[in-house]
């Protein structure tokens, strides 16, 4: 759990979240969260669960990549996994910034096709 400490830190930044709104959505102390960021522990199974859920980001990526060095689009990657169910009220809440990250990646990715589509030759022909 080379980057655990370090992502969990980066998410809960770039979210806007403190230690203590972490702490209590796994329902831990605002030091159990800050224990996790500094390496001094590590979160249980189930515990890395709910942060991997709460932050939309694969469990293997947080745990094995730094993300502050990759884009929103390869953290979320291409994974099949069935998400983890939590009992009722643990992540029923979605997170407001998600949806501005989202419509930024689709911005990037329409300017990424239209910038294709100028390379492209001209097909009115075909």
């Amino acid at each position: 759990m080379h980057f655990l400490g370090k992502n969990l830190r980066y998410l809960r930044k770039q979210s806007s979240k403190t230690q203590s709104e972490i702490a209590a959505l796994i329902k831990k102390g605002q030091t159990t969260v800050g224990n996790w960021e500094n390496g001094i522990s590590e979160p249980n199974l189930e515990e890395l669960l709910i942060i991997s859920n709460y932050f939309d980001i694969p469990l293997d990526t947080l745990l094995k990549a730094d993300l502050s060095e990759m884009s929103l689009f390869q953290r979320q990657g291409t994974s099949n996994v069935t998400p983890y169910e939590h009992g009722e009220g643990d992540l029923s809440q979605v997170k407001e910034d998600k949806w501005s990250y989202v419509l930024q990646e689709i911005k990037s990715l329409r300017e990424e096709v239209e910038r294709i589509n100028a390379r492209l030759p001209n097909q009115e022909g075909l």
